[in-house]
């Protein structure tokens, strides 16, 4: 398929709606985010609708670090035999398994991906409990999403927030280090799985951009993808997130405090050794930085 037709195929309101990690112990994870500077919502557990329009457990609890740009969702199964569609990821790794796409209308999104040969779920209605400041009552939300398995470099799925008025408030993207937005995400392994991973994200709506011989480039009109060729590893899958800051003097600082490994970055920015955190890299630019990249 051509990028066009891809486009032509794609619904156009498509974008990043965020990236999701699976945690081992949400509690532990929130309170080092706290001490790097990220403002995140209260905890909150995943209910859904049953066949019998009854509100159950889905088995999975989140906090969510919420941009300006994107969101950051750190999830962690609590009941792996409440059926959550990830409840065997951690068997495998914990890290970054979610790459959420939004659309304004999930029904019509999924005929979309469906005729362009995506292997997809039914629509699923979950909801989850807002009590913010400023901001109280349930998000809803509709999603479906691909075919999955726990070795696969991550779940490809698309959301339509249908009470997006509960989504952010000024408090919650505020960001004592600066945080501004997701801006990128880098994935890795062996070629001919790298080249097939591409190819999925092509599939599932993102626009392919240059091959050449170190990766494969794809992008949405507010995030981008690059997926790298490395035959040394075994699958492919994710090494690096890409965010960009107001500022990241504060993030340099809270890095010191912890004694988080980093290195300074052409432009003011960070990389920041987080592997043992979160499983990957995270590469934070000033925005001004990004936006001439």
């Amino acid at each position: 398929m051509t990028p066009a037709t891809q486009a032509q195929q794609a619904p156009m309101d498509m974008h990043l709606d965020h990236a999701g990690f699976i945690v081992e112990n949400l509690d532990t994870t929130s309170r080092f985010m706290t001490r790097l500077g990220f403002t995140q919502t209260v905890r909150a557990d995943h209910t859904r609708t049953n066949a019998r329009g009854e509100r159950e457990s889905a088995g999975s609890s989140q906090h969510c670090i919420m941009l300006r740009r994107g969101y950051i969702e750190l999830m962690q199964i609590t009941d792996a035999s409440k059926g959550h569609q990830l409840a065997s990821a951690p068997t495998v790794r914990y890290g970054l398994h979610l790459l959420g796409l939004g659309t304004g209308d999930a029904g019509a999104c999924r005929a979309a991906r469906a005729r362009n040969g995506v292997d997809v779920g039914e629509v699923l209605y979950w909801s989850r409990p807002v009590k913010e400041e400023g901001l109280q009552g349930v998000a809803q939300f509709a999603y479906f999403g691909s075919a999955w398995q726990a070795v696969d470099p991550g779940y490809v799925f698309w959301v339509e927030h249908r009470t997006p008025e509960l989504l952010r408030s000024p408090a919650l993207v505020t960001h004592a280090n600066g945080a501004a937005g997701l801006v990128g995400l880098v994935y890795q392994g062996p070629r001919d799985l790298a080249r097939a991973w591409a190819a999925q994200l092509q599939a599932a709506g993102l626009r392919l951009g240059q091959e050449d011989a170190g990766g494969v480039a794809l992008s949405l009109p507010d995030f981008r993808v690059l997926v790298r060729f490395d035959d040394a590893m075994a699958l492919v899958s994710p090494v690096a997130l890409e965010m960009d800051f107001d500022d990241c003097s504060t993030l340099q600082g809270c890095c010191g405090e912890l004694g988080i490994e980093h290195t300074r970055l052409p432009g003011g920015g960070l990389n920041l050794d987080l592997v043992a955190q979160t499983g990957l890299h995270w590469i934070c630019r000033p925005a001004a930085a990004t936006k001439a990249t």
